[in-house]
């Protein structure tokens, strides 16, 4: 939505410029040949008929501009009004219409801004919020394509991170790096916690439909990880004048991305200090999946963990493993609150949807549980 708005700012800034252009060169043309204005606007019936037309169409353009913009909050609406009076409304209202788009993106991205950039064939998309100082706080997100565009998701929703930061996150927000997969057919492999699963291939993928080893199963989780860890964080961390600490350093997915997430955590703990997984996919492995990852995981202390499940649709699977993970986490060390959440979300299944409606709750656990140095 954002990349239609700015098109169609684009548009308008033109329609606008070919506006005033003739309104200009008309009215010149105009004043050296002496017109009557009011007689070729009243001079006869259809005269009449057109420059009615004109006015009551311009009577409604002015009472649209003024109520939108205010809905908007934009500034000086009646500027426009007042320069048509000099220009042209064929100015002044694409203009309008330009500048209420630009509003929008404002808007749609919380007065931050976003940044594509591309690491290895992967795309990574980078939201920065306008309060910006050294100690901002980075969040890295998996399938980044689900993220911020309802035009690139998969399944044509999002998590709506930016509207959850923007209306319920109440601590500073994050600068989020959604980073894309390498593809739709590899995504399964590249997401797989490869130490784990690469002694026995099979049993992992036991599960999974045959279209899914279309590309073959073995998994390049450590390369993905490594990604992640050593170029894009360090890249964001520089680009941006940021200081790194592990306490405001998180990795976030869900699903596939849920198992990475708590595997990216275990294998790099100097980078993330924090890992929000939704619907993890215990199935991939179920029990021995559960054990496997949650005993990489390092020490709880500087380190957290928010894994969650529904109970519909895939997740209906989840609860048993997850009450096992439960239970190796606390046995572990995490303690449940300040560095470990486990919720179940009746009714919540396997989708953008379900996981938009939690995004503020783990963004303001992680944001604002243990010290922010």
């Amino acid at each position: 939505m954002v990349r239609k708005l700015q098109a169609r700012s684009i548009a308008f800034f033109v329609i606008a410029g070919i506006g005033l252009i003739t309104a200009w060169v008309f009215n010149g043309l105009a004043v050296m040949n002496n017109q009557d204005y009011l007689k070729a606007w009243f001079g006869t019936a259809v005269d009449l008929v057109l420059s009615t037309d004109l006015l009551v169409v311009a009577v409604a353009v002015a009472i649209f501009m003024i109520y939108e913009g205010q809905r908007l909050g934009m500034k000086r609406v009646w500027l426009y009004i007042a320069l048509s009076g000099v220009t042209a409304m064929a100015f002044t209202f694409p203009l309008f219409l330009a500048m209420r788009d630009r509003k929008l993106i404002e808007q749609r991205l919380a007065g931050g801004t976003l940044e594509r950039f591309d690491f290895d064939g992967h795309r990574v998309e980078v939201w920065v919020p306008k309060d910006l100082n050294p100690k901002t706080p980075l969040l890295v997100i998996h399938d980044g394509r689900n993220i911020f565009d309802e035009q690139d998701s998969s399944t044509g929703k999002t998590w709506e991170v930016i509207p959850a930061l923007r209306d319920e996150v109440r601590s500073p927000a994050p600068i989020v790096v959604a980073v894309w997969g390498q593809s739709d057919d590899t995504r399964i492999r590249e997401l797989s916690p490869e130490k784990i699963v690469r002694d026995d291939l099979e049993f992992y993928w036991r599960h999974m439909p045959e279209s899914y080893r279309a590309t073959g199963t073995e998994p390049f989780g450590d390369a993905y990880v490594s990604l992640l860890a050593d170029a894009i964080v360090p890249f964001v961390l520089e680009r941006y004048e940021i200081e790194h600490s592990i306490d405001r350093t998180a990795v976030m997915g869900s699903s596939m991305g849920g198992l990475i997430s708590m595997y990216a955590l275990g294998q790099r703990p100097d980078v993330f200090g924090t890992a929000i997984c939704f619907s993890t996919h215990w199935i991939f492995g179920e029990d021995r999946m559960v054990n496997g990852l949650v005993a990489q995981l390092p020490a709880p202390g500087e380190h957290r963990v928010w894994t969650d499940s529904g109970t519909i649709e895939v997740d209906q699977y989840y609860p048993p493993f997850h009450k096992l993970a439960e239970q190796k986490l606390i046995e572990k060390g995490y303690v449940p609150g300040d560095q470990l959440v486990t919720n179940i979300y009746p009714n919540t299944g396997h989708h953008e949807s379900y996981w938009a409606r939690r995004v503020a709750d783990a963004l303001n656990w992680w944001l604002r549980s243990g010290p922010r140095t």
